[in-house]
């Protein structure tokens, strides 16, 4: 998708009525964010919780460990799901053209000072990215209680990464569906049926968890949730 087709699908839903002409300026970013804000009106429960983990054959408190590392508690903030725009995957998907031009959105090396600390600041980030480049940007964010990147949105079942974007913007069940189909797709099942942190935590996070210790954190989550 391209910048003209973004800004008609923005005012075809009514969130747009500026010019159609494929400048993302502020309107157009206000525009985005606006169509992006708007759940949780269907918080997740452990009745979905039971669904997920009856498809993906494993105990509630594994589905419901990812959801507390990954979401830290906020699937959504201030109506729209919490993000983390990625820089470095950025980079990756624009051929490294604007990492000169916008560092702060495009760096080949993976750079802990290009996250901002709250919210606005990250979403500001992603539709600054999107006017450069709507497909890349969508797709360098993860989105909502799972943090699934926006680049995966084919086997989460998304026509593209725009599509991806806006599903997790509607609720956390929508969110929770993404996460079964990306453990099926990522074919993750597996090791999540076994309790293969270590395994688990390479295919869902890269292969940097060990920095980060996610396959421990994710196990004492588990620990928490199967005790309580």
């Amino acid at each position: 998708m391209d910048q003209t087709a973004l800004q008609r699908r923005l005012a075809t839903l009514g969130y747009y009525a500026g010019a159609i002409d494929g400048i993302i300026g502020p309107k157009s970013k206000g525009a985005i964010i606006a169509c992006l804000t708007g759940g949780p009106d269907y918080p997740i429960t452990p009745a979905d919780i039971g669904l997920g983990a009856s498809i993906l054959g494993v105990d509630h408190a594994k589905i419901w460990a990812v959801y507390e590392v990954e979401s830290s508690g906020d699937a959504f903030v201030n109506g729209r799901p919490t993000i983390l725009f990625e820089p470095h995957r950025f980079s990756k998907a624009t051929g490294h053209r604007f990492d000169k031009s916008h560092p702060h959105l495009s760096s080949r090396p993976w750079n802990r000072n290009l996250y901002p600390n709250g919210q606005a600041a990250r979403w500001q980030q992603l539709v600054d990215a999107v006017a450069l480049d709507v497909d890349a940007g969508f797709a360098s964010a993860s989105y909502g209680a799972f943090q699934i990147l926006g680049e995966n949105y084919a086997v989460c079942g998304a026509h593209d990464p725009w599509a991806f974007a806006w599903r997790q913007a509607q609720t956390e069940g929508d969110q929770l569906e993404a996460f079964v189909r990306f453990v099926e797709g990522r074919r993750l099942k597996g090791a999540l049926q076994r309790g293969d942190w270590a395994a688990f935590a390479k295919g869902y996070n890269g292969t940097a968890y060990r920095a980060n210790k996610y396959d421990e954190r994710l196990a004492a989550a588990y620990t928490r949730r199967k005790a309580s």
